[in-house]
């Protein structure tokens, strides 16, 4: 079964190097995932406010934090 709300946009941005992938849900952005720093660290941004987009987070520290996040919210 799939979700028609779920998009990837796979692109090439004059902001990086490599590919950047846009996930989005419903017509919104969520985030943009890029492999600037090489293939073997996928970086996540997610979009702020204001439309300016946020920080690179590593895609691994942030799977992490979500299970850990979702652990807790559990207990």
């Amino acid at each position: 079964m799939t979700d028609d709300k779920w998009k990837t946009l796979i692109l090439s941005d004059v902001n990086y190097q490599n590919l950047v992938v846009e996930v989005g849900y419903d017509g919104q952005l969520l985030l943009l995932l890029d492999h600037e720093q090489g293939r073997d660290c996928v970086c996540i941004t997610l979009p702020q406010h204001d439309g300016m987009l946020g920080v690179r987070i590593p895609l691994s520290d942030f799977i992490t934090q979500l299970k850990n996040s979702a652990e807790n919210l559990c207990r």
